[in-house]
């Protein structure tokens, strides 16, 4: 195994740790300073395209993009975002790592709409979905299932597809993928979304038994937060 395979693999066991801590407590900007040091890292380390570790290298990189991205749209900061999602994009296409481009024509996507650029963003979301069809494993079903679910949120924020009946069914369907997966940031989310749906459609006692599961599933996150990581959102 070459330095540089070891290397990236501890800032990759990093990032996770710091995910599953960091993020989980809402600390984001501890977080994002960690993200960005990590990227620095694998920037120094300048790695040649011949060398073996060269495609993980640019995956790992996506990946300290998006966790970057993320933190600063959760610190009310999308304007800096966006220059990210274009260098996450740019790595994972480098990597050739299918998960890795879903999710920066995803997180371009989250950024564009944060920064009100609607149709751009609606495109690169509408764009990434078929990749995270595209196989069925852990990463790209929870991946679909944010997608379902930012489709609820967007609609239920009046941006887009407006109608309260399919926020519903987007949140309905991330739901079903995301609750077996155990992703709980999502599933409280879903719940939320529908609770909106619900608030909307008028049907209050339907909107109350939603925001009852989404305290249940956000007493799930706080119980094991630490146990299971949450990616893309």
């Amino acid at each position: 195994m070459s330095d540089f395979t070891t290397r990236l693999q501890k800032l990759e066991e990093q990032t996770d740790k710091t995910l599953g801590s960091l993020e989980q407590d809402e600390q984001w900007a501890e977080a994002l300073a960690v993200y960005r040091g990590a990227g620095a890292e694998i920037d120094a380390l300048d790695i040649p395209k011949s060398d073996a570790a060269y495609t993980n290298a640019r995956r790992l990189r996506a990946y300290l993009y998006l966790r970057e991205a993320n933190a600063l749209r959760a610190l009310g900061r999308p304007a800096e975002a966006e220059p990210l999602g274009h260098l996450e994009l740019d790595a994972a296409l480098a990597s050739g790592d299918s998960l890795s481009i879903a999710r920066a024509m995803f997180s371009l996507g989250a950024t564009c709409l944060s920064n009100g650029e609607v149709e751009r963003g609606l495109k690169f979301l509408d764009d990434s979905r078929p990749m995270f069809e595209h196989q069925d494993d852990f990463d790209h079903r929870q991946g679909l299932g944010w997608w379902h679910l930012i489709q609820a949120d967007i609609s239920n924020g009046g941006l887009a597809r407006g109608e309260p009946q399919y926020a519903l069914g987007q949140a309905n369907k991330a739901l079903e993928i995301l609750r077996p997966l155990e992703n709980w940031p999502g599933v409280a989310r879903a719940h939320a979304a529908r609770a909106k749906a619900y608030e909307r459609l008028g049907e209050g006692e339907a909107a109350r038994v939603a925001r009852t599961a989404q305290k249940m599933a956000e007493e799930m996150l706080r119980r094991r937060g630490h146990e299971h990581h949450h990616h893309d959102h």
